[in-house]
C-alpha cells in the first residue's frame, strides 16, 4: 500500500496494530483464546519440569531409559495431561463458536494445530459431540 501523507502512515500503522493485536490474540475479543493458549504452553514446561536433568543425561542409547522412570514424577505428568486436555476442549470450544473465514484469527490458528486433522478424529471432537470439518 501506496501512503501520500504522514496521516495515511498513521492510518496504515493503526491498522497493522489492530490486525497484531488480533493476530497475537491479545485483543479484547482475542484475550480469552490468548489466555487458554497461554494455559497449553504453560504445560509444555510444567512438563518439561517434571524431568529431571539426569533423565536426559542417559545419551541416545534407550536401554539406558530403563532405569530412569523412578526420576519422573508420575502423578505429575498425569495432572499437566488433564489440565492440557482441559485447555484443549476449551480452545476447541472457542473454535468451534468462532468465525470459520479469514487469514488470521482461532480458525486459521486451529488449522495448523490440527494440520494432520489429529483433533478432529479425537476424544476432543467426539467427547463434546462435534465433528471439526
Amino acid at each position: 500500500m501506496q501512503v501520500k501523507d504522514m496521516m495515511d502512515l498513521e492510518s496504515v500503522h493503526m491498522e497493522y496494530l489492530a490486525d497484531s493485536l488480533c493476530i497475537c490474540f491479545l485483543s479484547d475479543e482475542t484475550k480469552a483464546v490468548g489466555s487458554i493458549i497461554e494455559s497449553i504452553l504453560q504445560c509444555a514446561l510444567d512438563f518439561r519440569s517434571c524431568i529431571t536433568v539426569g533423565a536426559w543425561d542417559s545419551g541416545n542409547d534407550p536401554e539406558d531409559l530403563l532405569g530412569k522412570p523412578s526420576r519422573i514424577n508420575i502423578s505429575q505428568v498425569l495432572s499437566i495431561k488433564q489440565k492440557f486436555d482441559r485447555s484443549l476442549k476449551e480452545l476447541h470450544i472457542c473454535y468451534i463458536k468462532g468465525p470459520k473465514h479469514g487469514k488470521v484469527g482461532l480458525s486459521r490458528f486451529w488449522d495448523y494445530l490440527n494440520y494432520n486433522e489429529y483433533y478432529s478424529n479425537s476424544n476432543v471432537s467426539n467427547e463434546m459431540g462435534y465433528y471439526v470439518v
